[in-house]
């Protein structure tokens, strides 16, 4: 005794149905690969100069990175004068290097977030490097300043960090 075979299988045309949450999320969760392949979402350095009669600011800065990472401020400042300054004061804002948490200067601050250099002679560069630990979300703006006597030289940062 044979058992009779099965009927065939109905011809169904496939057909995918998403509701609309799914047609939004979808774009989205297909674009972030894309995006992150392309450093959307990677770390980046920005650049930013200022010069005045007697100075030359210089200053490289993370212009994005992202939360609980360390990144490095640089400035660099140039004497333009004829003779030696006896001080050029770099000044950064307190607005901005407050969202930051662990922040180490080098040389190190005599006063809240400034460094003096002494005996700067013509021509001559300094490096004042800041190391910047992630600590807030979102935006950062600030400015860095150099002042020699009456003389100074600002320039703007702006920072963000994501999670």
């Amino acid at each position: 005794m044979s058992l009779p075979s099965p009927p065939p299988a109905p011809s169904i045309n496939p057909k995918i149905q998403l509701t609309l949450k799914q047609r939004i999320g979808l774009p989205i969760l297909l674009a972030v690969p894309i995006l992150a392949l392309f450093g959307i979402f990677g770390e980046t350095q920005a650049h930013a100069h200022a010069a005045s009669g007697s100075i030359d600011l210089e200053v490289s800065y993370p212009a994005r990175f992202r939360y609980r990472q360390v990144q490095s401020l640089r400035v660099s400042v140039r004497n333009l004068s004829s003779g030696v300054a006896d001080t050029i004061r770099v000044s950064f804002d307190t607005a901005y290097v407050s969202r930051f948490s662990s922040v180490r200067f080098e040389p190190a601050t005599k006063s809240a977030y400034t460094v003096d250099l002494t005996d700067v002679k013509p021509s001559e560069s300094r490096l004042v490097s800041v190391e910047l630990w992630g600590q807030d979300y979102g935006y950062h703006r600030g400015t860095v300043v150099a002042r020699h006597g009456s003389d100074s030289a600002k320039v703007h940062l702006r920072t963000l960090v994501f999670p």
